[in-house]
């Protein structure tokens, strides 16, 4: 039995955005591309592509929302 908690994403693994995809009414994940300057993925329903920029200050907030097409 683990009883460690679960890593989060900046401790272990790779880095995520959590995005809940307004218009398709589900969630999805952003993933860190390999120059780490944008966090790239699609929305699960529609396939709607969604890039959000890391910027110079960057933010502690994990969870998003985005809006399909």
């Amino acid at each position: 039995m683990d009883v460690n908690p679960p890593a989060q994403p900046h401790e272990k693994g790779r880095p995520f955005l959590g995005v809940r995809f307004v218009k398709c009414s589900t969630y999805g994940r952003l993933y860190l591309n390999m120059k780490g300057n944008a966090y790239l993925g699609r929305c699960p329903r529609c396939g709607a592509p969604v890039r959000v920029l890391v910027g110079e200050h960057g933010t502690a907030q994990r969870f998003f929302q985005a809006f399909c097409p």
